[in-house]
């Protein structure tokens, strides 16, 4: 008796044993600290709270937006990207699953393959692979000794800082047909729907003779040059678009370390807008290795670029009535005093959605018809201050109008608050129900998306009616130099019968 229990012991202690080391073989010990970032915990940590303090800062303690669906980051040493890293991962709003995608430096990949491996151990601890992430996602897997690349593991210490408690599902992206980029985008973008993240992890340009491309000399102006063409490698991507950054790509030469990651982010992003998902992307931060060392010989540009839906740039019943408000207050006192200097009334209580910076029109109307206009598609202000700013710019800088006065009777406010801007491949993209801002030869207009239904006009005439805003002939929207951006607006207003001020009276 004592034998048979003896040897069913001996069994069950041999079969534990083989668990263990199976389990065990499944965690990969990460080698890349000590070399891209530090492998004690204590000097980890404190650096990670530097380049976060550091991301915080640049980004004035604004918190990001809600429903975040992608990021691309970089992958560098952290002590040459952490600062970039850190402003992408802080808008992280703990999803459970963050899908990275990188690359491999040493050898050609086919396809997308995912590492078999049940977790990532580094210093700071156990990061969990999502098992179930990878099976739904179907890709073929491969030892993790056959992938194993900075570009995935560089972003490790990150995720566990920025998110803890949230999984992770690692692909390696290769060399992919057309068709290939297009099955894989389409199970990526299910996960997306699912509430997955994705991180596409990148480097931007390698310039310099070490990396074999210098488009242009190493003097005073290449830290300006080469953040334009950052800012150029950007717009492509803003486009949710592969074959514009492709084009891109082909154009410059540009020496963008992960395009395999960011053509499949793209591809299933543009998956999501052809379900009705409109996305935006809004640059987070930037930087080039050549700021740090002070040599521009050879360096790495660093981007975080962060994606939303176009809801994520609207503002809340609540914040629309402050903004409302606070270009009334600010209207008021214009004709009050009919004085420009510190005229404008900021809003008081500000949300965190009015903390951040958002394109802003103002329209000045009186009896429905326009009186004024003037906004910002792009700016660095929060949205407090931005409204008002250019409620008096509405009323006193409209070249096509005088100056408002007292003479001119009751008017009304209309606020619209813009997502950021997407160029078009082509102007047949363009659709009804959204603003346009027209590029050629030097020119620019812009017109905001409710014109069209206020003027009556199909797609050709509002785009026939931009051009001839801008100076230009009526086609010149299907000039093959024409850059054509669009965006959404969030359109919001006093009530036209609501009285002489266009205030409820409960506003007034």
């Amino acid at each position: 008796m004592q034998g048979r229990w003896g040897r069913r012991v001996g069994r069950a202690l041999v079969g534990m044993a083989l668990v263990g080391a199976y389990l065990a073989a499944q965690v990969h010990e990460t080698p890349f600290a000590g070399k891209w970032f530090p492998a004690k915990p204590e000097e980890l940590n404190q650096l990670l709270d530097r380049v976060f303090d550091a991301a915080e800062n640049r980004a004035g303690g604004v918190p990001g937006r809600k429903q975040l669906r992608a990021l691309i980051a970089p992958h560098a040493a952290i002590q040459y990207s952490g600062v970039v890293a850190a402003s992408a991962y802080r808008l992280l709003e703990q999803p459970k699953n963050v899908i990275v995608l990188g690359f491999s430096h040493r050898r050609a990949l086919e396809g997308v393959v995912a590492p078999r491996l049940e977790a990532y151990r580094t210093p700071l601890g156990l990061l969990e692979v999502n098992r179930g992430a990878l099976e739904e996602l179907g890709f073929r897997t491969a030892e993790e000794k056959d992938l194993c690349d900075h570009s995935v593991e560089s972003q490790l210490p990150y995720l566990q800082r920025a998110t803890p408690e949230a999984t992770i599902t690692p692909l390696y992206v290769g060399e992919l047909s057309a068709q290939q980029l297009e099955e894989a985008a389409g199970r990526l973008a299910a996960r997306l729907k699912k509430g997955d993240v994705v991180i596409a992890s990148s480097d931007f340009t390698h310039y310099g003779k070490a990396y074999g491309y210098l488009p242009y000399p190493n003097d005073k102006e290449i830290r300006l040059r080469l953040f334009r063409q950052a800012m150029l490698a950007f717009e492509g991507i803003g486009s949710i678009r592969v074959a514009e950054f492709d084009r891109y790509l082909e154009a410059t030469g540009d020496t963008i370390c992960g395009q395999g990651p960011i053509r499949l982010l793209l591809a299933a992003l543009s998956r999501l807008e052809r379900q009705g998902e409109e996305i935006y992307m809004e640059p987070v931060d930037y930087m080039a290795s050549g700021e740090l060392t002070g040599d521009y010989s050879m360096s790495v540009s660093y981007g975080a670029l962060a994606f939303y839906p176009a809801s994520a740039f609207q503002v809340d019943p609540e914040d629309q009535r402050k903004l409302l408000a606070s270009a009334r207050q600010t209207l008021n006192r214009y004709l009050a005093e009919q004085a420009r200097d510190g005229v404008t009334v900021p809003v008081a209580e500000r949300s965190p959605d009015l903390e951040r910076a958002s394109g802003v029109f103002v329209t000045v109307k009186k009896n429905g018809e326009l009186r004024g206009c003037v906004g910002a598609l792009i700016t660095r202000k929060p949205l407090w201050e931005t409204v008002p700013d250019r409620t008096l710019a509405a009323m006193t800088e409209d070249p096509r109008f005088p100056p408002l006065s007292h003479g001119d009777g009751p008017v009304t406010l209309e606020i619209s608050v813009l997502t950021p801007l997407k160029k078009l491949a082509d102007w047949r993209e363009f659709r009804l129900g959204r603003g346009a801002l027209l590029l050629l030869e030097g020119k620019s207009a812009t017109l905001l998306p409710q014109v069209a239904a206020e003027m009556g006009w199909n797609r050709e005439q509002f785009l026939e009616n931009l051009a001839k805003k801008a100076g230009l002939t009526g086609s010149a929207y299907r000039h093959p130099q024409a850059r054509l951006y669009v965006f959404d607006a969030q359109v919001f207003g006093e009530a036209e019968t609501s009285g002489g001020n266009g205030l409820p009276a409960s506003d007034r």
